[in-house]
């Protein structure tokens, strides 16, 4: 997946050097060694196994300010397919909400959009007493939380 690509990529720590390996070794545990004890073929495919899946959630927490290194490193469709992923697959699920808890955390991005703003009905009419001690007019906004989708998209900097 390319959202996880770019994490992996961009990542100065060695351990992200480690996510390759592991998925070669997720497929094929045996590749390049003697595996003398059959147990160790699979602790090593299951291990590798649990590095791919949590390696990008680690790498991104190791980031001081993800958000400033990853800027406009993405394309709208990396993200898409991630936010979709993300709904049928726990794992990444779990890494979408740590994007979403560093963006919120940073204030880099509004989470609630304006939808349209609405007058209350007439004041006097609803209201025997007029406008005494009441504002005139009274506006009622309606808002929207984004989607995650934009939120990614906006924090990251993504060109439409």
């Amino acid at each position: 997946m390319k959202f996880i690509e770019i994490i992996i990529e961009n990542s100065a720590i060695k351990e992200a050097k480690l996510y390759p390996a592991a998925s070669k070794a997720s497929s094929n545990p045996d590749s390049g060694i003697t595996i003398q004890n059959k147990s160790a073929y699979h602790v090593i495919k299951d291990c590798a196994n649990i590095t791919t899946k949590y390696l990008p959630h680690f790498v991104f927490g190791e980031y001081a300010d993800p958000i400033k290194v990853l800027s406009g490193k993405f394309k709208k469709v990396d993200i898409s397919n991630f936010v979709q992923e993300a709904s049928k697959n726990y794992v990444l699920q779990q890494l979408l909400i740590i994007v979403l808890d560093k963006i919120k955390k940073s204030n880099v991005v509004n989470l609630v959009s304006s939808q349209s703003s609405k007058t209350s009905p007439d004041v006097e009419s609803s209201n025997p007493y007029g406008e005494y001690g009441l504002a005139t007019e009274t506006t009622i906004e309606e808002v929207k939380d984004k989607s995650d989708l934009d939120i990614l998209c906006e924090a990251f900097k993504v060109q439409a």
